[in-house]
């Protein structure tokens, strides 16, 4: 017979495994796909972020706990967008510091304040 701790530390590993967000959970934005992606049929939560700027590191586990938290909930998408790679996207919703986000409305490609 096993030793009843080590169904416990089997538990609490495979209870940290479910827990823990992955990068899969945030839907990373470009100008190839944020027409598509956003302003569709959910709402979206988008950050807008550089990625040597000191607070979206900060804020970058967190944004993964909520697209985790999100993950099965059709009607909201968590998704983030690289300034430094898709400058146009941010210009485009006037992104002038880091990080920034903003919520789009289902079905609107206009941002709510």
């Amino acid at each position: 017979m096993a030793n009843p701790s080590m169904y416990i530390m089997i538990a609490v590993f495979a209870m940290i495994l479910a827990s823990s967000a992955s990068a899969d959970d945030v839907i990373v934005l470009t100008e190839d796909n944020f027409d598509k992606e956003v302003g569709q049929d959910r709402g979206a939560l988008v950050e807008f972020y550089a990625p040597w700027c000191g607070h979206c590191k900060k804020l970058a586990p967190e944004y993964e706990k909520l697209g985790a938290s999100f993950k099965k909930v059709k009607s909201v998408l968590i998704g983030k967008v690289d300034c430094d790679e898709h400058k146009a996207v941010c210009s485009k919703y006037g992104v002038s510091g880091y990080p920034t986000i903003q919520w789009f409305p289902k079905g609107s490609l206009e941002p709510k304040s």
